[in-house]
């Protein structure tokens, strides 16, 4: 097969409204062998969308912090056993409240971060004790609203004052785990998550496009992000957490979800921990970022269809069983997606890498991003 049936696969999704618009690149051995584009950027303005837009990465910004975090602990900087209240004070009396009582959770630990079994949750829960975190995001939000924004260090101890979900440990949960690992990788490195970010990922690998904020002169570049795809689609009415198209760099720095990028710096990514590391991590620390670090108990809530035969840890997905992932890709095989649409899976035992691109609001795994990872095998 060649890649013209990956062409037809975006623009039939294009045509029928799956999707505004969407980029893709495929790499094996460390190099694109296939990529293209479909639909609109700015579909108002008839903008393409291609490799080089410039997309907000969202949750595909964990996949980075992992392989930050990686770093760190190749380097002798960071211990997935250490307690988090050794490196961010404010969280050595961590709790959570049960029945309506304030009771003490067992220490959090770097991996529970990695792992998403912190109880750190994200904004909008309904659990006891939701309140703290629901306004730690609303002040951070107004915050940067204000002009006078909370900042990455500042982020973090306060929510080490805020109730947990559960306590530590206890289970799987989405939440805040990566913002805070923002934190604890500027206390190690000495250095702001941008500038670490920087100097250890994106510049040794070329990936000129990829930052917290969009500079002036690549705003003409920045894809418009739509609530929906449809002949007309709307434009939404609300900022999710907290992600703001800055134009400098701004002062709370989302290791979860705040970096801007393009698929073809972001497949620069996935070609470097699909094949061994290219010398910026050892095999054994990317093959160590792909292992499942849920027990069996954890892994009830681990339950979203787009990780069905999946394990999780170090904030990727990591495939276990193909059939029920209905996947082609090897066991193995790991990566992340992002809420508009961003997606990047890494293979080592093919060393191939899919990286697709969409701009939609509550995207996350896209079908578009199914079908290509699954044609890309015939390739």
């Amino acid at each position: 097969m060649d890649s013209s049936v990956i062409d037809r696969i975006v623009s039939r999704t294009i045509e029928t409204h799956g999707e505004n618009g969407a980029a893709y690149i495929i790499t094996r051995d460390g190099e694109t062998i296939c990529s293209g584009g479909g639909g609109f950027a700015d579909v108002e303005n008839r903008l393409p969308f291609t490799t080089d837009t410039i997309c907000r990465a969202f949750s595909c910004s964990k996949v980075v912090t992992s392989t930050a975090c990686m770093m760190l602990i190749e380097r002798g900087l960071l211990d997935t056993g250490w307690e988090l209240g050794w490196i961010i004070p404010e969280f050595s009396n961590a709790f959570y409240i049960e029945n309506g009582e304030r009771k003490p959770s067992p220490a959090i630990r770097i991996r529970d971060l990695l792992n998403m079994t912190s109880g750190i949750a994200y904004p909008g829960g309904s659990y006891e004790g939701a309140e703290d975190m629901n306004d730690l995001w609303g002040r951070l939000d107004k915050s940067i609203n204000d002009g006078a924004s909370i900042t990455t260090q500042e982020f973090a101890a306060q929510a080490g004052a805020c109730a947990l979900t559960f306590p530590a440990g206890r289970e799987w949960q989405y939440g805040s785990s990566a913002d805070i690992l923002g934190a604890v990788i500027e206390r190690a490195s000495g250095e702001r998550l941008s500038d670490f970010m920087r100097k250890n990922i994106f510049e040794p690998l070329g990936m000129s496009d990829t930052a917290f904020y969009v500079p002036p002169e690549k705003r003409d570049r920045l894809a418009v992000l739509y609530e929906n795809a449809a002949e007309h689609p709307r434009l939404p009415s609300y900022v999710n957490l907290c992600i703001y198209d800055c134009d400098s760099e701004p002062a709370f720095q989302s290791g979860g979800a705040g970096l801007f990028t393009t698929a073809s710096d972001l497949s620069k990514l996935g070609a470097m921990l699909s094949t061994g590391g290219k010398g910026l991590l050892s095999p054994k620390a990317i093959d160590f970022m792909r292992q499942n670090g849920l027990t069996s108990e954890q892994r009830v809530t681990f339950n979203w269809d787009a990780v069905r035969g999946c394990g999780y840890g170090n904030l990727v997905r990591s495939l276990e069983d193909r059939n029920t992932a209905g996947l082609f890709a090897s066991p193995g095989s790991f990566g992340w997606d992002g809420w508009t649409g961003t997606y990047l899976l890494c293979d080592p035992e093919e060393r191939l890498s899919v990286t697709v691109f969409t701009q939609r609001c509550g995207a996350g795994t896209t079908q578009l991003a199914r079908s290509i990872v699954n044609a890309a095998y015939a390739l």
